[in-house]
């Protein structure tokens, strides 16, 4: 009796401090490259060459998350803050030069279709996870799954960057990433950037934490983030 009360101690004791690992994993922050997709110079392809660059970036987009290193991808839409954004990035990279220059291997980039902003997005929520749980997706959707079948639309938010009010979204119920985006804004001042749980702008207004101004922007993106945060 002794010995299996030992051994359920020791079990108990294993489990609360792998919680305990997990829990202060996910804590801990740390810095992506987030990169904005932007309307290009070249606006007049043929049907042929734009068929080519768009086939080009899908391909692109999956071998860079085949490979671990795009975390998150997905088009901006309605509301759109800037009608030159087209979508977005982030990559599992410290050093924007070095996110950059991934984000420049994209066909429609030499194509003039797109370009590319990069900035550093910090954050602890544990966006590593994001690889299994889409592999996990892809696996059970199996090879003949519709384009987007693991997507869904979400909002998208920014204010002015303030400690007190990342501290405060992070607590936030509907809040799936809370985030610091440098240099974003205006004279290239940080903004707090959110993932919100919302797939329209009157969906998301009850998510907004704090009285301040935010900047709504739609996007259409992987479940799995939703699933992260959950």
């Amino acid at each position: 009796m002794k010995q299996l009360l030992t051994l359920l101690v020791v079990i108990v004791s294993t489990l609360a401090f792998g919680a305990a690992a997990q829990e202060e994993r996910e804590l801990v922050e740390r810095d992506y490259v987030f990169v904005f997709i932007t309307t290009g110079p070249v606006t007049d392809l043929s049907d042929e060459d734009r068929n080519k660059a768009f086939a080009g970036h899908f391909g692109n987009m999956k071998r860079l998350a085949e490979e671990g290193k795009l975390l998150i991808a997905g088009p901006l839409g309605r509301p759109l803050s800037d009608p030159d954004h087209r979508g977005l990035f982030v990559f599992d990279e410290t050093e924007i030069e070095v996110g950059q220059k991934l984000a420049e291997t994209d066909p429609t980039v030499e194509m003039g279709v797109f370009v590319m902003t990069s900035h550093t997005l910090t954050t602890d929520a544990p966006l590593l996870d994001l690889v299994e749980l889409d592999k996990e997706a892809a696996e059970k959707l199996g090879e003949n799954a519709q384009p987007g079948a693991n997507a869904r639309p979400y909002m998208l938010a920014t204010a002015p960057f303030d400690e007190s009010l990342l501290e405060t979204a992070k607590e936030t119920e509907g809040v799936l990433i809370a985030a610091k985006l440098h240099g974003s804004g205006p004279e290239k001042s940080d903004e707090l950037l959110l993932w919100l749980d919302a797939e329209d702008a009157e969906a998301a207004e009850e998510f907004l934490p704090g009285d301040v101004e935010w900047t709504l922007h739609g996007w259409f993106g992987s479940k799995s983030v939703a699933q992260m945060a959950g």
